[in-house]
């Protein structure tokens, strides 16, 4: 059965043409099963479907290059708190768990609804591909996998492995424990996984070893994650430079900053992926002024995965946007913790770098949206995603701009980027499958997506005082913003 064509008429497009985005007005893109096979002023051919973008805006499909699509029942604790002996960093403040061992922080979590909960919430603002750096170890990624099935969205994963853990003794005091042996091991299990599912899901799953952080990386580590990316083929992604005591125990381990000494080892390169990558070699809180990991990294070719929202939190911002721009450096955009809002992550992008360079024509409206489109197609290897072109995947992300919210529009791309919301997101569309219509889901009933991702967070906050190294409840190591109400 030859497949269907469909047309987008009506729209304001956001089409790509020799090398670079542009805006075609009253524009039509076609597409016949998962490809796009025409975009224009017009078309001449037949449609066995038609979409009426009248009134839209018609994106590529938003790329997030770094996510943990998740419910985030500990980045929810942490806004506006925090012990300050961890310099800012959020998740010291609950992910380790007890030494004397006993369970994780998110046992009594459901992970289906967890994770069904976030591709959800992704999907509904307009990703149509993301990286998942979040779970996998316990039960070998099946758990993502059927719902990255469900889902229909593009997903680059392996199970997450790490060369070290954290944990609070019974006083408190944070304990990091390197186990090389533990990571090597990880890998390997990555691997397996990779080559067990790489393509699945007609080419939407694809692989990339997710080593969990640089911190707790060897040097081995480093080099046997390279060798195993080349051998498979795939893309590495890591946290790197998130935080401030990983910038000086490395610097004073090896004499190098964290972007110097994984460019001496070898590590960057086209194929990595660095999540965050805020503390670098000049940044205002590292007290090291001297300049030159900003030229490593362009000339390196390895790509910044930016999530504002998160470190924005935490009173940490990437200095900067624009400075990383003018070096040189490929950039992407992330979704690194709840809501998962792409549009919401491009304005922080664009808003924090122009407070943080004094500077109002800095992280321009553009500069965001190609990180999220082009900038996550190019971190990936992908020159056929984040564009609306002839023989691109049929990824796209319609936007309502018929809004109070929106207001009158001079300039399309501003407007998304400094008036925008995911609630506008009104079509989604994946591999020429429409996942999102009327702005909500197809495969699931938001009602009950939401209700599993509550009941599942909920009994992760009431055993916090067995799993927490203090016992105390929840409400006193993080107390909510105001007292219950007395009679």
């Amino acid at each position: 059965m030859p497949a269907r064509t469909t047309v987008i008429i009506g729209g304001c497009i956001v089409a790509y043409q020799e090398g670079r985005h542009r805006i075609l007005e009253n524009g039509v893109a076609a597409y016949r099963g998962s490809d796009i096979i025409h975009v224009g002023s017009e078309w001449q051919g037949e449609a066995d479907a038609t979409i009426d973008a009248s009134g839209k805006l018609v994106c590529p499909g938003f790329i997030s290059t770094h996510c943990h699509a998740v419910s985030h029942a500990g980045d929810r604790l942490v806004i506006d708190g925090g012990r300050r002996d961890f310099l800012r960093t959020g998740f010291l403040n609950y992910a380790p768990r007890r030494s004397e061992g006993g369970p994780g922080f998110s046992a009594a979590d459901d992970p289906a609804a967890s994770h069904r909960f976030g591709f959800a919430t992704l999907l509904k603002g307009g990703v149509t591909t993301f990286v998942q750096l979040d779970g996998g170890p316990l039960d070998e990624g099946a758990t993502i996998l059927r719902v990255a099935g469900e889902s229909g969205m593009r997903l680059y994963y392996s199970p997450v492995y790490s060369g070290g853990s954290y944990s609070f003794d019974a006083n408190g005091t944070l304990v990091n424990s390197k186990d090389e042996a533990l990571g090597i091991e990880g890998l390997k299990s990555a691997a397996k996984f990779i080559e067990r599912n790489d393509g699945g899901f007609g080419g939407r799953l694809r692989g990339i070893l997710v080593l969990d952080e640089l911190f707790n990386a060897s040097p081995r580590l480093l080099a046997e994650t390279k060798s195993v990316a080349r051998t498979l083929g795939t893309r590495i992604t890591l946290h790197a430079s998130e935080q401030l005591f990983e910038f000086h125990d490395i610097l004073r381990r090896t004499g190098k900053t964290p972007v110097g000494w994984m460019g001496a080892e070898g590590f960057l390169g086209e194929d990595v992926i660095l999540g965050h990558c805020v503390y670098v070699s000049g940044h205002s809180f590292t007290g090291y002024p001297f300049a030159g990991d900003l030229e490593i990294l362009a000339g390196s070719g390895s790509c910044v995965a930016h999530a504002p929202v998160a470190l924005s939190r935490r009173g940490v911002a990437l200095e900067s946007f624009q400075r990383y721009l003018d070096h040189g450096i490929k950039l992407s955009i992330g979704t690194d913790s709840y809501p998962l809002d792409i549009i919401g992550e491009m304005r922080a992008a664009s808003i924090i770098c122009k407070i943080a360079d004094a500077n109002n024509e800095a992280a321009q409206a553009r500069d965001v949206f190609n990180a999220a489109t082009l900038g996550g197609a190019d971190a990936l290897g992908r020159s056929d995603l984040g564009r609306i072109c002839k023989g691109a995947k049929a990824d796209f992300t319609i936007i309502d701009m018929d809004s109070l919210d929106i207001g009158p529009v001079k300039d399309p791309i501003r407007a998304l980027i400094h008036s925008g919301s995911r609630d506008l997101v009104d079509t989604v569309i994946v591999d020429g499958t429409t996942l999102v219509e009327g702005g909500k889901l197809r495969m699931w009933n938001e009602k009950d997506v939401l209700s599993a991702a509550r009941a599942g967070t909920e009994r992760v906050w009431q055993k916090f005082e067995k799993y927490h190294w203090s016992g105390k409840p929840v409400e006193k190591v993080f107390p909510e913003s105001f007292d219950s109400w007395e009679e």
